[in-house]
C-alpha cells in the first residue's frame, strides 16, 4: 500500500486500505477538551468531559467500522489527532467515517449541554504516500503535549518575527536572537558533488569549532550541509538556518499556529536554533544579486558551461542566494572577538 503513489486521489480511493492522519480543531480554538498540565515527568493534558466523549466515540467508531485500526491518537486541549488505517475496502469513505465520528462526538457534547458546534471546520487530511512518513506522523501525534508544554515555557523562542533586521537585510525569524550576537561564527556551504569522505572531514571541522563557540550558519540544501546540520542539532550545538519558502504566508491561516516540524522543535526549544526566512527584497538586492550571479557564473565556467543569468524566480537561484546571505551576514555582522571562519567546500 505504501508503495503506491497518490492513488488516493482517484476515485473511490478513500474506500480503500489507506493511512491518514485526521486533525480536528475545536470551534475557536478553544480548550474544549481539556488543559495542558504537567505531571512532574511529562507533559499531560487533563481532559474535559467533551475531551473523554472524543476518547469514548473512537471506541464507538471501531465497533461499527471492524476495518478501520487506530495507530495513534492525542486529545489536545484545542485538537485532537487520530492517526487510522484502512485494512480492507469498506462501504463507506474514510472521511465519510471520520464525518460520522464527529456528528456523533458533537451529540453527546449536546447531551451534556454544550450548545453549538465543538468544531471549527473540517477535519485536516495527511494521506500516507511515502516511506518512513508513517513513523514521523505516530511520533508527532504522541508528542504533540510535549511540544505543546515546551513552547508555554518558552513563548518568545516560537513566536514569529517578521521584518527581522540584520546588516541591512531583513528576515522572517523563529527562535533565539540572541545567536546572531555571538562572537565566534561559521558558515557551512558544500557542493552537492561532494564524497562522504569530504563530508566526513568537514564534519569533524566544523563539529570541532562549534564545540570551541561558533555559532554555526547553513542553509542546509545539499547532502553534506544538511549531514552536519543534523549532527549539529544531534550534540546540542547552535545553529542558524537559512530557509527557502520555510514559513507560512502572511496573513493565512496557519500563521498564528505555525512551530517548527519535528527535526527542529526540541533544539528549538532549548534556544539552539535560529530559523531565517529572507524576504524578497532581501534575496534581490543588487549587492545579493550581484554575489549570487558571480557564483553561478563561477560554477558554470568550472563545467565548461556557457552561463546564461537565472532568473530570480528559480529555486536553483534562491539556493545559491542563501549561502551568499549567510556570508553576508557573518562578513558584515558585528564580531568583537573578529574570529569568523567561512567553511566553504
Amino acid at each position: 500500500m505504501t508503495n503506491e503513489k497518490f492513488t488516493w486521489l482517484q476515485p473511490g480511493a478513500w474506500r480503500k486500505p489507506i493511512i491518514v492522519h485526521a486533525t480536528m480543531v475545536a470551534k475557536d480554538r478553544k480548550p474544549l477538551f481539556g488543559k495542558l498540565a504537567h505531571d512532574g515527568r511529562c507533559a499531560v493534558v487533563e481532559k474535559s468531559p467533551i475531551g473523554w466523549i472524543l476518547i469514548k466515540q473512537q471506541q464507538r467508531m471501531l465497533e461499527l467500522c471492524p476495518e478501520i485500526k487506530i495507530l495513534a491518537d492525542k486529545v489536545m486541549p484545542d485538537h485532537h489527532h487520530m492517526v487510522l488505517q484502512v485494512m480492507r475496502s469498506m462501504r463507506r469513505s474514510i472521511k465519510e467515517v471520520v464525518r460520522g465520528y464527529m456528528q456523533g462526538c458533537k451529540a453527546e457534547a449536546l447531551k451534556l449541554g454544550f450548545d453549538g458546534n465543538i468544531y471549527d471546520a473540517p477535519p485536516f487530511y495527511r494521506v500516507l504516500s511515502h516511506k518512513g512518513q508513517l513513523k514521523a506522523m505516530i511520533e508527532y501525534v504522541y508528542a504533540n503535549a510535549e511540544r505543546a508544554w515546551q513552547r508555554r515555557q518558552n513563548p518568545d523562542l516560537f513566536r514569529m518575527h517578521r521584518q527581522t533586521e540584520i546588516c541591512g537585510l531583513t528576515f522572517t525569524s523563529l527562535g533565539n536572537h540572541f545567536l546572531l550576537n555571538w562572537p565566534d561564527r561559521q558558515l557551512v556551504e558544500m557542493s552537492r558533488s561532494s564524497t562522504d569522505e569530504e563530508i566526513g572531514q568537514r564534519l569533524q571541522y566544523v563539529l570541532t569549532a562549534a564545540q570551541n563557540g561558533a555559532v554555526t550558519y547553513t542553509a542546509a540544501i545539499s547532502k553534506g550541509e544538511q549531514m552536519i546540520a543534523r549532527t549539529l542539532r544531534e550534540h546540542g550545538m547552535p545553529l542558524v538556518v537559512l530557509l527557502s519558502n520555510g514559513f507560512p504566508i502572511e496573513g493565512s491561516p496557519h500563521e498564528k499556529y505555525y512551530k517548527p516540524g519535528a527535526l527542529y522543535f526540541e533544539a528549538c526549544s532549548k534556544g539552539q536554533l535560529l530559523l531565517l526566512e529572507p524576504t524578497l527584497q532581501t534575496i534581490t538586492l543588487p549587492v545579493i544579486h550581484s554575489a549570487a550571479e558571480k557564483t553561478l557564473r563561477q560554477k558554470a565556467e568550472e563545467k565548461n558551461i556557457a552561463y546564461k543569468p537565472v532568473s530570480i524566480s528559480t529555486q536553483r537561484y534562491r539556493f545559491v542566494a542563501l549561502n551568499e546571505i549567510g556570508k553576508f551576514i557573518i562578513e558584515n555582522g558585528s564580531n568583537p572577538s573578529g574570529k569568523t571562519e567561512l567553511i566553504v567546500l
